[in-house]
């Protein structure tokens, strides 16, 4: 039974996780996101494409939608492995949406807010990372990919330290740096866009 119970969870972390904002705000504009800037439907290029409040409205509910799979996942009992793995199926859900063709974003707010609920001070210590990387370098990609890597220590350090977290957090880095690779190649060519500089 419990076994059903899992599954039916993984399932729905996924199917909300596959929850599309970015494309449909653009939509509504008469605009699809996956034709313009970087192609991602994610609120980075919302942000760039569209603005500022299209940007926060994304990124607000591809933290929310995380956080409901994993409150959901919580409130049932279900152990610690099976709350990571619905916080992983909301971020695959994210990067490969059935709702738009397996084409969505990158992850980084769909893995911070199934992280907020699972451990919030990992979570916390990981977001001012990358704040700090933001003021730096001025460019999200390089920032999120060092908030993300910064984990491992974090749930070491003020997170529960368990052998789940450190597998998970692991396939966490691996799953965004290829999410990031195109970004990656660009941060090599020296094109990477920074912040406040609309990508064309």
């Amino acid at each position: 039974m419990e076994v059903i119970q899992i599954g039916l969870t993984l399932l729905g972390g996924y199917l909300l996780g596959s929850l599309v904002p970015g494309l449909w705000i653009a939509r509504w504009q008469g605009i699809d996101i996956r034709r313009v800037g970087s192609g991602n439907i994610g609120s980075t290029n919302v942000y760039r494409a569209l603005g500022l409040w299209a940007g926060l409205v994304v990124q607000v509910v591809d933290i929310g939608k995380a956080l409901l799979a994993v409150w959901l996942a919580q409130r049932q009992g279900l152990p610690l492995w099976a709350v990571y793995s619905t916080a992983t199926a909301a971020v695959l859900g994210h990067i490969y949406p059935i709702w738009a063709g397996f084409r969505g974003g990158k992850g980084i707010n769909t893995l911070l807010g199934g992280m907020l609920m699972i451990e919030p001070a990992s979570a916390v210590a990981a977001l001012g990372v990358f704040l700090i990387a933001v003021a730096l370098s001025e460019i999200v990609s390089v920032s999120s990919l060092t908030a993300v890597s910064s984990f491992l220590f974090w749930h070491s350090v003020v997170g529960a330290g368990s052998a789940v977290g450190y597998g998970f957090g692991l396939f966490w880095v691996g799953l965004v740096f290829y999410t990031h690779r195109e970004n990656l190649r660009r941060l090599w060519n020296g094109t990477e866009p920074r912040i406040g500089r609309r990508k064309p």
